[in-house]
């Protein structure tokens, strides 16, 4: 968690991530979470949990941001979960290339900070 690249914004914001399967496994519709974040940047998502997620699963994600921001459609993978503080949180790495990364970029300053 030390190795950040950009600033965080602490926002709790309505998310739904879907777990996406690995190259033997299959796609359950049950793998559906509805979640919260905890801050946001430029390039990742911290999440609040209810159960630990493996670092390296890939997933898929649909972040409602407030405030007439829309709705985003993204895709990342966990690169840590823990439990600071007694709270189980996960951070996604995102991959801006692929679905709404790039609008999701915009809303970020070139210090990448979360400009509203």
């Amino acid at each position: 968690m030390d190795n950040r690249r950009f600033p965080r914004t602490s926002r709790e914001e309505n998310l739904a991530l879907t777990l996406l399967p690995s190259q033997s496994g299959s796609l359950d519709p049950a793998d559906r979470l509805y979640l919260t974040t905890h801050d946001v940047s430029l390039a990742g998502i911290s999440i609040e949990l209810p159960a630990p997620i493996k670092p390296n699963t890939d997933v898929e994600l649909w972040v409602a941001l407030l405030e007439e921001h829309g709705t985003y459609h993204l895709y990342g993978t966990v690169a840590w979960c823990a439990a600071p503080e007694g709270q189980l949180l996960a951070g996604i790495a995102l991959d801006l290339e692929r679905a709404d990364g790039r609008l999701w970029a915009a809303h970020f300053d070139d210090d990448g900070f979360f400009s509203d």
